[in-house]
């Protein structure tokens, strides 16, 4: 089906067909009981998670039916006579992902040369710059090097040196004993023991090396930081010169290391976690150089395996999969073509989607509501009481400045010079990947690209760029699944998309992103009176959802969360009272039998509608930043006051909160 445009917001029309919140929502459990249920029931039961399936929410249904438009626009280019240079590429990257299960190709040629060096490697030195040259093919191990923006001057681009070296989701996974991350922990041994027999080891071989890969990584968790601390980016930002790096790390010399990536060898670079390189020097000198080569050898094979043939793909999956989220099959080969597709050449298939299904008017309808948002928000700080006058000129300064991108980009990846063939995905992939990474260190020492996206236009999904201060809302966000926008009105429109861009307005004043400055440099523009009365709401809010427990032993951790809960939290606000100042809210005209506000917090609510199997539920609760769909609706309404004026909530309610209580911050 179609992705079906949406039209200007302000049409207010009533709709031909079953009303969305209306057919969804269960009038058998009260709004003031548990709103999420209340505004999703009926869908979340008519939507029970297929077996391929992990988790399924209103934006993978909204998935669902951009897929339709990707697989038509990738059949249509493999159909053409005469594609351009551009629609080659894409067509003959589609046919290898859908040939690749048949494939009886190993390991790409240039990382099973490096593998080959494996063998002679006995010195810290020599595993640190073998690991380089395999990161030059495609493959991650102990090494966290990148290029970008220097989060201090906005006008350069350095190297970052950041922790590294784990397979598991988070730190947690490596040492908790609650039993679905346990699981997952003493699932890992077998994972790996099945990839290294891809590399011809013997079983019992294979076996050992699981266990003894599973204690290297678990050393890297421990000198690794938690989640909730590569939040704060002020503590995760050492610029440190060569040979300060150098000391950090006694037994391995960092400029063999860069030249063996084939990145530039600079005179300084910014260091995230300082303790995790000294750590990780004494693991590799600790470390029998037999478990480091086995490790390698591993990575190398996770690296590839989901494109490499069906078997290796089918073994990645009984772990990745099965294990870490519950599906209990693969998804489609189709499905998988597609993320393929998205991670790696996604710009020159999103240019093909945007002519034909997002147009500049589109375009130019949402950057209004946008500009709607950000005038909510300038009247909020405006009268925002926790604020003194000096940060609140700041603030104001950084919000006017927001770039706002909304559709597509003006400057799609082009993948010059990149030679993609129609029968061999794993080549493909890996050509892709060194064409950005040569990229990205050409940039060294020069300005930052300013224009290129981080997602494509089809994405369902959005972001916040601090060192950019952008919000970018691809076209496939800013739509509403199965409903064009003359079907829906205002409430819907606003309380289901206009929320999305208030969350990502937001972001630009959470807890991390209030750290950057209009022009993306990181910086302190506030005082210590307004800082300390901000991290007395955000402290009000971490105690919020650090009392649920979406899973029987596992609660939110309110740190981990808070960026996310404070721009879900302001979201909320600001498009309600952008919706406030439109005719329909102003008409108290009832649809369905609901009033505007009503309807305004149940279409919010349906965003977030959907089901999950609690192994993923475990995973994400420990290395995700976002709360689970249920908290972020039932949390974060119980601290409007609107939301208790719509439905009526009284003392005793589940869903009732003191005013008292109710955390107030943007």
């Amino acid at each position: 089906m179609r992705l079906l445009p949406l039209l200007l917001l302000g049409l207010g029309s009533l709709i031909a067909r079953a009303d969305l919140l209306e057919a969804n929502r269960d009038s058998a459990v009260a709004p003031t009981k548990d709103f999420w249920r209340h505004a999703n029931g009926r869908w979340n039961a008519a939507h029970p998670l297929a077996a391929d399936r992990a988790s399924f929410y209103s934006y993978d249904w909204q998935e669902d039916f951009i897929r339709q438009d990707l697989l038509e626009l990738n059949r249509s280019l493999v159909a053409l006579p005469n594609p351009t240079e551009k629609q080659r590429k894409v067509a003959d990257f589609w046919k290898s992902a859908l040939a690749f299960e048949q494939s009886k190709s190993g390991l790409p040629a240039g990382v099973a040369k490096v593998l080959a060096k494996l063998d002679t490697a006995t010195t810290p030195q020599d595993f640190a710059e073998l690991a380089a040259e395999l990161m030059e093919q495609g493959v991650g191990s102990y090494l966290g090097i990148y290029a970008d923006q220097d989060a201090r001057d906005e006008n350069k681009v350095v190297l970052y040196l950041g922790q590294a070296g784990t397979s598991l989701p988070e730190r947690a996974h490596y040492f908790s004993e609650e039993p679905a991350t346990k699981k997952v922990r003493d699932a890992f041994p077998a994972y790996v023991a099945r990839m290294l027999r891809h590399q011809g080891y013997a079983p019992a071989r294979a076996e050992q090396a699981g266990k003894d890969i599973l204690a290297l990584e678990t050393k890297f968790a421990e000198v690794s930081r938690p989640l909730e601390d590569l939040e704060d980016p002020e503590k995760n930002y050492h610029m440190m010169t060569l040979a300060q790096v150098d000391a950090l790390t006694p037994g391995v010399s960092w400029s063999p290391v860069l030249r063996r990536l084939k990145a530039p060898v600079v005179a300084r670079m910014v260091v995230g976690q300082p303790e995790f390189f000294q750590g990780f020097a004494k693991i590799l000198a600790a470390t029998p150089p037999q478990t480091l080569r086995d490790y390698l050898r591993f990575h190398a094979m996770t690296a590839y395996s989901p494109v490499l043939n069906g078997e290796t793909s089918r073994d990645d999956f009984a772990f990745t999969g099965v294990v870490i989220s519950g599906a209990k099959q693969q998804r489609s080969l189709e499905d998988r073509a597609l993320a393929m597709q998205d991670r790696t050449i996604g710009d020159l298939v999103g240019e093909e989607y945007v002519a034909r299904r997002f147009g500049p008017a589109q375009r130019e309808r949402f950057r209004i509501v946008c500009e709607g948002v950000r005038s909510a928000f300038a009247q909020r700080l405006a009268a925002n009481p926790w604020m003194d006058e000096p940060t609140r000129a700041w603030a104001l300064k950084k919000l006017a400045a927001v770039k706002l991108r909304v559709g597509y980009t003006d400057k799609f990846r082009q993948f010059e010079g990149v030679r993609l063939t129609p029968d061999n995905l794993a080549a493909n992939v890996l050509a892709v990947g060194q064409w950005e990474a040569e990229r990205a260190f050409a940039r060294l020492g020069g300005a930052p690209e300013r224009e290129e996206w981080g997602m494509r236009p089809y994405t369902v999904n959005a972001y916040y760029n601090p060192l950019n201060n952008e919000i970018v809302l691809p076209a496939a966000i800013l739509s509403v699944p199965a409903y064009a926008g003359d079907e829906l009105d205002d409430a819907v429109l606003y309380g289901y998309i206009a929320t999305t861009i208030g969350h990502e307005i937001t972001h630009g004043f959470d807890d991390s992103g209030r750290r950057f400055s209009a022009t993306g440099r990181m910086e302190n523009g506030w005082t210590p009176a307004t800082e300390q009365a901000y991290a007395a709401r955000c402290a009000q809010l971490i105690a919020q959802y650090d009392r649920e427990e979406p899973l029987k032993g596992i609660r939110i951790n309110g740190k981990q969360t808070l960026s996310e809960n404070i721009a879900d939290l302001g979201g909320v606000a600001l498009a309600l009272e952008a919706f406030q100042q439109t005719a329909a809210y102003k008409s108290g005209k009832r649809i369905a039998g609901q009033t505007p506000l009503q309807r305004f917090f149940l279409a919010y609510a349906f965003s977030f509608a959907g089901n999950i199997r609690d192994e993923q539920l475990a995973t994400r609760l420990l290395s995700d930043t976002h709360s689970p769909a249920q908290a972020r609706i039932n949390v974060i309404l119980r601290n409007i006051d609107a939301y208790h004026e719509a439905f009526g909530t009284q003392p005793g309610d589940p869903m009732y909160l003191d005013p008292k209580e109710r955390v107030r911050i943007w």
